[in-house]
């Protein structure tokens, strides 16, 4: 990876979550009349505690769990309470929602009109870059970034020991919106109360709903897309707000209003988020689908990208990137997160006709060890 990697944010090394490949696009959807403060401002994320009540928490196979051990943890307290390790974590993860912030983007250049709808109210724009660039740009230390899987909070289980990791799942009725997830901490974490007292309140934070995260704007925007609603007036507000900010991405329109402009570009799609079976068929019918929809009098090589944590060759930990170039596509090597022990496949495939495969050093061992 390109840039600083002292300022590398904590990922999914360690954890059930990932991060995308280094040329993942992701999209930072908003209405127009937050555009200008974000290019003044940075992006905003949200304090957890505002978000959906199931950010941060524990799924409720992951809580019988926590309830089963500590039930087999019997001991009596200093003060004569008995120790209640599972209503104290409880607890805790309820406190780190105001510790917490949340800057969501969408993964990948589909577009959908509900997104449209729901996160720009209709008449807005999309901010566009790539992870690698995210990485480089913003300008804040120790941030989470990475993939958010969607799960059955009835049937599935979540970590439970990390607050921050539980950030990277929402409920599957979520999972049009294909997120990737910047996230900071305020604060560090509470304190685990295990005799079941309530928080006191000297310890609670008095942060505020929302921060700024600043970025270098110029160097991370690689486009601006309208909504599909837009007309020549919002397009001349939007270039003339850049103008002003110094940022010089293009301004283009959306991929359901006029998709030609885009075809002498690139386009990217992400799957394996919501991959509740966790099925090869279902990663195959995501890339079988993209090269049905891939027109290869437009485009000329198609990489679909494979990548998965060391010895985690699974369908429900696998992710599946799909990427169309005009031409000029990336060296393979670009795709990134050897420096994670991620396994990295890519397959090409050039003017409709299957080229080769590229593996990484990781995925070449675990290949050697499956043969």
């Amino acid at each position: 990876m390109s840039g600083d990697s002292s300022r590398c944010p904590v990922t999914g090394k360690n954890t059930d979550w990932m991060i995308p490949s280094n040329q993942m696009i992701i999209r930072r959807y908003k209405p127009l009349r937050y555009f200008a403060s974000t290019l003044e401002n940075g992006f905003r994320a949200g304090q957890a505690a505002e978000y959906e009540e199931r950010e941060g928490q524990a799924s409720n196979p992951a809580r019988d769990r926590e309830r089963q051990r500590s039930a087999q943890t019997e001991q009596i307290l200093d003060n004569g309470e008995e120790m209640d390790l599972a209503t104290g974590y409880e607890q805790m993860r309820g406190d780190a929602r105001s510790h917490y912030y949340a800057n969501c983007w969408r993964l990948g250049t589909n577009e959908d009109p509900e997104i449209w709808d729901q996160y720009a109210d209709g008449l807005g724009v999309a901010i566009e870059t790539t992870y690698e660039q995210v990485e480089r740009h913003v300008e804040e230390e120790g941030l989470y970034m990475g993939i958010v899987r969607y799960l059955d909070y009835e049937v599935d289980t979540t970590p439970t020991g990390i607050p921050y990791a539980m950030y990277f799942f929402k409920h599957r009725q979520f999972d049009c919106e294909q997120e990737f997830r910047i996230l900071a901490n305020r604060g560090g974490n509470p304190t685990i109360q295990i005799d079941g007292r309530e928080t006191p309140s000297e310890t609670i934070p008095d942060n505020p709903e929302y921060i700024n995260l600043r970025a270098d704007l110029d160097a991370l925007i690689n486009r601006v897309i309208l909504s599909p609603r837009a007309d020549d007036e919002v397009r001349i507000q939007v270039e003339e707000t850049l103008d002003e900010y110094d940022v010089t991405a293009p301004v283009v329109s959306s991929q359901l209003t006029d998709s030609s402009v885009h075809h002498d570009t690139y386009d990217a799609e992400l799957g394996g988020a919501a991959n509740y079976e966790a099925s090869e068929e279902y990663l195959n019918r995501v890339i079988e689908g993209f090269f049905q929809k891939t027109d290869w009098d437009i485009w000329n090589t198609v990489d679909v990208v494979q990548l998965n944590q060391q010895g985690e060759l699974h369908p429900r930990t696998t992710f599946v990137e799909c990427f169309r170039y005009v031409d000029d596509p990336p060296e393979r090597l670009e795709y990134g997160q050897e420096h994670l022990n991620y396994e990295i496949r890519v397959h090409r495939v050039v003017n409709g006709e299957y080229q080769d495969t590229f593996l990484n050093e990781i995925a070449e061992e675990t290949n050697a060890e499956l043969e």
